[in-house]
């Protein structure tokens, strides 16, 4: 699984990179919820302490990736704020 840095200071470099990581944790976490919903099926059928410990971990996995994808969206935001700023600024000097 991709370790993604949560500091707010450390955006990558571009658009582009956050794309390329959020489609990454994106398909990761598709596979992630089908992985789930079929030891949830087992642990449905079976109610086994294995079936039970797998169902929990999946859903750990679960919990980081969305994790992941929500800091990833965050500096996506950041950046586009950013060029909004920048864009607003230029319009406003050219109006001017």
């Amino acid at each position: 699984m991709f370790k993604f840095d949560n500091s707010h200071d450390k955006d990558p470099k571009s658009v582009d990179d956050i794309e390329k990581l959020i489609n990454e944790n994106s398909s990761e976490h598709q596979q992630l919820l089908d992985s789930f919903k079929k030891s949830m099926d087992s642990f449905a059928t079976e109610r086994s302490m294995d079936t039970c410990l797998e169902a929990l971990n999946i859903s750990i996995q679960l919990a980081s990736v969305r994790s992941t994808l929500t800091e990833l969206y965050k500096s996506y935001c950041r950046i586009l704020e950013r060029e909004v700023t920048r864009l607003r600024k230029i319009t406003q000097e050219n109006t001017q």
